[in-house]
């Protein structure tokens, strides 16, 4: 303790030993987050788990530490390992939206859609709106895979309008409308995805049927051989079938 004598008034200032080194430690485990971000960057995914690793030994009780590691295990297709991290960081930090969506998604992964809507409902209750666009997606896929569309379709929308960057909601949605056989909503979103650098064979192929869906061979065939160079089979079958007279590739 240091006392500091200023007219008649005696003032002490408390010093704790330990302050320098909690802020170190902090900025260290800040540091290795950052590390494991670049590491799940480059899909080096064990490396990224070993940085959370390290920084749980510094804080045990870091909670982006462990939501870090929880998403992970997630990544790895380690499901049961991130459920079992999951329901013992919930126990401890129930109020926490993040986690409940880290478990609502690896629910999803595993089938268990009602119990993914359970923890994605929670999450809503607790997360500020504005940044709840991945718990509504979250959401709306589990919504679709039990065949409960209108559902579905309200949670895509709504991603959408609250954040309208996200490629997963505009592609979840195109795959909604081509189910509901509205093709042309279908390609409006896929092309969308497209704008969003989401670029995959499966993608191509699925812009082609919609195409295809509303018998325009002309704007369908190029969609499916570009997904045929790419090793899609199911394109490479209907550029066969569909696509006999050549057609100039898409860039």
């Amino acid at each position: 303790m240091i006392c500091m004598r200023s007219g008649i008034i005696l003032a002490c200032l408390f010093l704790f030993p330990g302050s320098d080194l909690i802020a170190q430690e902090n900025a260290r485990v800040k540091d290795l987050l950052s590390e494991a971000d670049v590491y799940i960057g480059t899909h080096q995914l064990d490396q990224a788990l070993e940085k959370t690793m390290e920084a749980l030994q510094i804080d045990p009780s870091s909670l982006p530490a462990i939501r870090k590691q929880v998403n992970i295990y997630y990544l790895k297709n380690d499901d049961k390992e991130a459920l079992r991290l999951a329901d013992a960081a919930i126990r401890e930090f129930s109020g926490d939206p993040e986690l409940l969506y880290l478990r609502g998604i690896v629910h999803n992964n595993r089938g268990r859609y009602a119990k993914a809507i359970e923890d994605f409902n929670r999450a809503l209750a607790l997360q500020d709106e504005k940044d709840a666009y991945k718990i509504y997606l979250g959401r709306g896929i589990a919504f679709m895979s039990l065949v409960k569309y209108e559902q579905a379709m309200a949670d895509f929308s709504r991603s959408i309008e609250l954040n309208d960057s996200i490629a997963g909601a505009y592609h979840s949605r195109a795959l909604l409308n081509y189910e509901l056989q509205d093709y042309h909503a279908a390609i409006e979103d896929f092309l969308k995805t497209l704008e969003r650098d989401v670029v995959n064979d499966a993608l191509y192929f699925n812009l082609g049927m919609s195409y295809f869906r509303l018998s325009d061979q002309t704007n369908a065939c190029p969609y499916f051989h570009k997904a045929c160079t790419m090793g899609n089979n199911n394109a490479c079958r209907m550029v066969l079938m569909e696509c006999a007279k050549a057609i100039p590739d898409i860039p």
